[in-house]
């Protein structure tokens, strides 16, 4: 049995690349359970004429093929056959019975031949075959009865063929024929010989068109549009006899299984895992490729993770009221703001990818949250007031509400459908907006992660300790606010964050508020408190209005990165004046340098060196009674030569020009403060 202590745990604990591997297995498996506990689909044992023990309602749209194509046979039966007019079939009829009375006319007035020899010709030349007994009696008839008989025939045959005659209606015709015949005023053998020629002689003139027929009925079956079962529609009634149909449904939606065992789809979870997988190892690959100090950052991750997983599950709550409810774009925002905007619209996308494959969320949907959320990331990314979230979420809501628009119309939606749906797009842009505004002091919180807008807040003049400063150690106040000038400044020139040398600077030395008289800014009288103490304690006092900026900083929960700029804008320089005092009383040997020495980290970001430098220059030129525009330049260059020669710039990543771009910031900044003034008139003088 594996056994771990204490040591292995915390070792375990402090190995960045396990805690990342568990982070990202954690994930995975947050994000599994969310989809499967939401979308997975329940199977059910049941067979035709079982009584169901609960509704079952179809998970997603699927097409109902045994309707449809009950829909398409009907509508493929209700077209009628076609059929084309043949005319030339009444001229073909007409002329074969003027051919056989012409040829009967030929035989009957050769006399060479008897009767035995033309009831023989008849037989192998005549078109209508009638037989001897038949042929005998029309040999032995008069010219007259012949000629009568032919207009007989030729005149019911016009009269039937005068309508349209189908080979279905042939019967019903021939028997109008007899019937005329027999009907005729003169009796006589003669009037069936006529029915029988009538009859045999006459077909339809009305034949079937196959193709024609055939490509009507398939565009009328291409008509039929497939009967769609709607998602949430009861498929099975709860305490009702399962039909044939209900079974061949729930087996269409993959919701029949075939024993108990066969209850969960066991393909359906590994489907789920393979997509999270995928989705997650194509993150860390961008993160990794993209940022590796970001990659390496593993509160950054479990952040990232959280506001996923947050928006998600919320997406997958609000999905049960309308899955155009969505509120992704607020994830993509809190990245936005909290990370970096590349790396929200990369989370965004795969959020999307997620909901849109193991969620059940329509084309559209997925095409709305991949929009809104690279949206609502580009807006906010450089905010620096919190209303422009709001302002984010109305844009937001504006797209989502034009995209369902759209979506309805080309759709063919009912109107009030598509405003319907696109109310619940508009109230989901403004919950994005919501949730965003209402996290985002919780993530900045525990992450302690430092945003504009936190900064804002922070370089408020009516922020506590800002007052406090004021009111118990003004000198330091405006120190700090000339310090906050000078490094905002320099900041913005050399591509630093401006707004956080500007509240690092304010809180710099907010330290001294412990002994706040015994710095010289803040010493009305002439009164000293270092005249009564050795210099080897005012330098001990001096040094530690550092280690008491850091504590308070902690009481009032100050972010991190400020409290670091607190601590190293004194970096471990020298206390040059009372390390000179100590030398002077007790002599060189005497004396310990390291104890007139900040005990602190050098500056590690260019925003705390660009402080430090700050206050060592607004210190040195407030000690010059009237500075000049020289004595400003050369004590600005010497400082950052002094710094940089006792290697507290060793630390940052500042270079050579960022330093002489710095020093021309200050330069400047102090050449509108301290610039030469008008000489008035005394009259001028007085009057002032």
């Amino acid at each position: 049995m594996i056994k771990f202590s204490v040591s292995d745990l915390k070792r375990l604990a402090r190995n960045s690349t396990t805690i990342r591997v568990l982070l990202i297995a954690g994930l995975f498996i947050a994000l599994f359970f969310l989809f499967v506990l939401n979308t997975a689909p329940q199977k059910y044992l049941l067979q035709v004429g079982d009584i169901s023990d609960k509704d079952i309602y179809a998970p997603s749209d699927i097409v109902d093929k045994s309707a449809t194509e009950l829909r398409r046979k009907q509508a493929e039966d209700s077209v009628q056959p076609v059929y084309n007019l043949d005319l030339t079939v009444q001229i073909d009829i007409e002329k074969k019975i003027s051919d056989f009375f012409a040829l009967l006319d030929s035989v009957r007035s050769n006399a060479e031949l008897n009767k035995v020899q033309k009831l023989n010709l008849l037989e192998q030349n005549s078109n209508i075959s009638l037989g001897n007994s038949l042929y005998s009696t029309l040999l032995d008839a008069s010219e007259a009865d012949l000629a009568s008989l032919e207009d007989n025939i030729k005149y019911i045959n016009i009269q039937m063929l005068s309508g349209r005659i189908t080979e279905q209606q042939l019967n019903d015709k021939r028997s109008d024929i007899r019937e005329f015949f027999m009907n005729l005023p003169k009796k006589s053998k003669l009037n069936e010989i006529g029915a029988d020629i009538a009859v045999m002689v006459l077909k339809p003139n009305m034949y079937y068109d196959e193709q024609t027929t055939l490509a009507r009925r398939q565009s009328e079956r291409e008509k039929v549009e497939d009967v769609v079962i709607r998602k949430g529609t009861l498929i099975v009634n709860k305490g009702q006899e399962v039909s044939s149909q209900q079974i061949q449904l729930l087996n269409a939606y993959g919701l029949l299984a075939e024993s108990d065992n066969d209850r969960f789809d066991i393909q359906f979870y590994i489907g789920y895992g393979v997509i999270i997988g995928i989705c997650l190892i194509i993150m860390g690959l961008y993160l990794r490729s993209l940022d590796k100090k970001l990659w390496d950052s593993n509160s950054t991750l479990l952040l990232i993770s959280l506001i996923a997983i947050m928006t998600l599950t919320m997406t997958m709550v609000l999905k049960n009221i309308s899955e155009y409810l969505i509120v992704l774009p607020a994830g993509a925002m809190l990245v936005s703001i909290l990370v970096s905007p590349r790396i929200a619209i990369m989370t965004n996308i795969m959020m999307s990818i997620l909901a849109g494959f193991l969620g059940g969320f329509d084309l559209p949907v997925v095409v709305m949250m991949l929009l809104t959320g690279i949206l609502g990331a580009g807006m906010v990314s450089r905010t620096h007031h919190r209303s422009t979230f709001i302002l984010a979420g109305l844009a937001v809501s504006l797209v989502s509400f034009l995209i369902i628009f759209s979506e309805g119309i080309l759709s063919r939606e009912d109107i009030y459908r598509i405003l319907y749906n696109g109310l619940y797009g508009v109230i989901g842009g403004t919950l994005s907006a919501v949730l965003t505004i209402g996290t985002l002091p919780f993530f900045e919180t525990v992450f302690d992660i430092i945003t504009p807008l936190k900064l804002l807040e922070l370089s408020n003049p009516n922020q506590p300790m800002l007052r406090r400063l004021l009111i118990e150690a003004p000198g330091t106040y405006y120190h700090s606010i000339l310090v906050g000038n000078l490094a905002e400044a320099a900041a913005e020139d050399i591509g630093a964050n401006p707004l956080l040398c500007r509240v690092g600077a304010y809180y710099h030395d907010i330290g001294k508020l412990k002994r706040p008289y015994f710095f010289k800014e803040n010493q009305i009288t002439r009164d000293n408190p270092h005249d009564k103490i050795t210099p080897n304690l005012s330098a001990l006092v001096i040094t530690s209005h550092v280690k008491d900026g850091v504590e308070i900083a902690g009481k009032n929960k100050l972010p991190s990165t400020v409290i670091r700029i607190i601590e190293e804008h004194h970096g471990n320089t020298l206390v040059a004046y009372f390390y000179h005092k100590a030398i002077s009383a007790e002599g060189a040997e005497a004396v310990d340098e390291s104890k007139f020495r900040y005990p602190y980290r050098k500056p590690q970001t260019a925003e705390a060196a660009i402080v430090m430098l700050a206050d060592s220059v607004e210190a040195y030129i407030r000690s010059l009674s009237e500075p000049t525009q020289d004595q400003v330049e050369q004590g600005v260059r010497k400082i950052i030569k002094d710094k940089l020669n006792d290697a507290q710039l060793d630390n940052c990543d500042l270079t050579l020009k960022d330093l002489e771009m710095i020093g021309q910031a200050f330069v400047k900044v102090l050449a509108g403060i301290f610039h030469e003034r008008i000489e008035y008139p005394e009259t001028i003088k007085d009057i002032q």
